[in-house]
């Protein structure tokens, strides 16, 4: 793959796949890895993230539905008054996902939406996802449908059903017209009350043709998520999946203080601490609790998704999570920072006989972890100097391997069910060869 990059003053300022510019410079990568190797070394800008730029553009889970009838939707546009979309959403008609409920917009901006629609301009669709007859799942337009609501029905902007604050009808801001600023919608005049309730709204709406698929689901929150603050699959998953089963990982995630040695604070940002842990609460219980439902789909991120709607109303299990945890603190011991769930090379130079290389590899990460929490399930006893030994000996051979017959299933195809279950099977030969005898 040909990746373009421009370098000012020793600082990379912009990365891409076409060339801007004349000072844009051209280099061929065959990998992720050797994208990360070899950016790595340069001093980048502060707005260049390199693991956002592969997962947008060299992402090596090539599984990913990609089948235009893997997406089943129907959809169509039509308008309603916003005094309809509020009475719908009053009786329940329209719901919101848990963790799109928490109120964020202030009382200027909130002003601002009233005053645009009293003033006639056009306001962006709402987007919904029909879930059920006559009832729908609100995707976009959390904001814009609440703040509505609120100022209608009297209620402060921040309104919380679960809240047993006193009701205060929410008043516009007076940095709003003067006619309007500083009344709440009961003091408004009557005029500007029907044109609120009268006025009407793009809708997109959507349908899943096939309810047991949540794929278009995701697909559309993926597709208008155009934010100033793109939202990661893990931090959509948090939004669309919301539950017990979400708010127990986040939880019990931030409980694990050893990630904060293994994953970067803008690692933390963006949830890839969380993600990593959800996969190995998906793939442990795919390959040890057997439970093949979980690869009904493809592709690690749908795998993901899917496996969050399964289990939405579930808790995570508090025991297993401490488990991960002990074995967290045997590998990372074991390995240290800059060895942890790296790439192993054959150092065909000189001395040492391998080196690690690259960054840390999450296929890896989730295998090697899981197949230690088999073990400590088992109250078996692993051999971390036995465990080393195994990790470079078979990983050293795996990329050779990789290099000689493109096959590698730590960064080649890594959401196929062939390649899961093939470094599930390493990693659970190289732990139990590393079981002492009793």
């Amino acid at each position: 793959m040909i990746i373009f990059y421009e370098k000012i003053d020793d600082i990379v300022t912009d990365i891409s796949t076409v060339k801007k510019s004349d000072l844009f410079q051209e280099v061929s990568v065959e990998s992720a890895n050797d994208f990360l190797s070899l950016f790595s070394q340069f001093t980048l800008h502060e707005n260049i993230d390199l693991e956002e730029f592969i997962k947008e553009n060299i992402d090596e889970d090539d599984s990913e539905e990609k089948n235009l009838s893997a997406f089943q939707i129907k959809h169509w546009v039509s308008n309603r008054s916003f005094g309809e979309l509020i009475d719908m959403y009053e009786n329940g008609e329209i719901v919101v996902p848990d963790m799109q409920r928490k109120f964020v917009w202030d009382s200027i901006k909130s002003s601002r939406l009233i005053e645009s629609i009293i003033l006639g301009l056009p306001i962006p669709p709402l987007f919904l996802l029909e879930i059920s007859d006559n009832q729908y799942e609100l995707i976009d337009g959390v904001q814009r449908l609440t703040t509505l609501s609120n100022f209608v029905n009297g209620r402060q902007w921040n309104y919380d059903k679960q809240s047993h604050s006193k009701i205060i009808p929410s008043k516009l801001s007076k940095k709003v017209a003067v006619e309007i600023g500083g009344h709440s919608f009961n003091t408004l005049h009557e005029d500007y009350q029907k044109k609120i309730r009268r006025s009407t709204i793009p809708l997109i709406e959507f349908k899943q043709l096939d309810p047991n698929n949540f794929n278009s689901k995701y697909l559309i929150f993926e597709r208008i998520n155009t934010g100033s603050i793109k939202l990661t699959p893990m931090q959509i998953r948090k939004s669309l999946s919301y539950g017990p089963f979400i708010e127990s990982l986040y939880l019990e995630t931030e409980q694990i203080e050893i990630l904060s040695k293994i994953f970067s604070p803008t690692n933390f940002k963006k949830d890839v601490h969380v993600e990593a842990i959800l996969r190995i609460v998906c793939f442990y219980e795919y390959y040890y609790s057997k439970n093949t439902e979980i690869l009904e789909v493809t592709g690690i991120k749908n795998i993901l998704n899917n496996y969050c709607e399964l289990r939405k109303n579930i808790s995570v299990d508090k025991k297993f999570m401490e488990e991960i945890n002990q074995a967290l603190t045997i590998s990372f011991s074991l390995f240290g920072k800059d060895l942890f769930c790296k790439r192993v090379e054959l150092n065909t130079e000189d001395e040492p006989k391998f080196i690690f290389v690259g960054n840390m590899n999450i296929s890896i990460f989730e295998a090697m972890i899981s197949a230690i929490v088999f073990k400590i399930k088992n109250k078996q006893k692993i051999n971390t100097d036995k465990l080393m030994t195994n990790y470079v000996n078979k990983m050293a051979e795996i990329s050779t391997e990789g290099r000689e017959k493109g096959i590698n299933p730590f960064s080649i195809s890594t959401g196929t069910k062939e390649s899961i279950n093939s470094r599930f099977d390493i990693f659970n030969r190289i732990v139990e060869e590393s079981i002492d005898d009793l």
